[in-house]
């Protein structure tokens, strides 16, 4: 089984690709380790894309956790299954700034970022605060469109209890 998961940054993709990892045994790809690993130049979009069409071509079956919408048709021609995180913006936001602080405590709570990753409180962390304040507006549309075409199963999560049940559902298919 191939999966995908997609949405906002503090959606919680992270934490169900790990429930993924754990319960089902599936190899996960965090987008943010491939892209925050490199220096955000257009060579290393060209990596980040090579990165992923190489950890899906080598994996019979995979999770890769992450949005970046450059790179969706890709994965999206490959997946079986959609998991759409649509959580309300102020729990995204309230959970990203949390997460944000907790990181800057304790490294060890964001496994999946690279080690030279660093986040601070500047300008570049308000305009990502305000990314995610607008991706339903601007980036859902988006998905919604590349989904329409998508032959594989969408599931759409909106709080714990869709969690708990499109992890049950996909524990019952694999």
């Amino acid at each position: 089984m191939k999966i995908l998961l997609v949405g906002s940054s503090g959606a919680g993709k992270t934490t169900f690709s790990r429930q993924l990892e754990a319960q089902l045994g599936l190899p996960v790809l965090h987008l943010d380790t491939l892209w925050h690993a490199d220096d955000y130049s257009d060579e290393a979009a060209q990596r980040f894309t090579q990165n992923i069409k190489t950890f899906m071509s080598q994996q019979e079956d995979w999770v890769i956790d992450g949005n970046y919408n450059g790179s969706l048709d890709l994965r999206l021609a490959e997946a079986d299954v959609v998991v759409w995180f649509q959580v309300p913006v102020w729990k995204a936001l309230w959970r990203v700034i949390r997460r944000s602080l907790s990181f800057r405590k304790n490294r060890a709570s964001r496994p999946e970022m690279p080690a030279a990753f660093s986040e601070r409180f500047d300008k570049d962390y308000l305009d990502f605060l305000k990314f995610i304040w607008h991706f339903p507006k601007k980036n859902n549309p988006q998905i919604q469109e590349k989904l329409a075409d998508f032959s594989g199963q969408v599931y759409i999560v909106k709080n714990q209890a869709d969690c708990q049940q499109v992890l049950a559902q996909l524990k019952l298919t694999k």
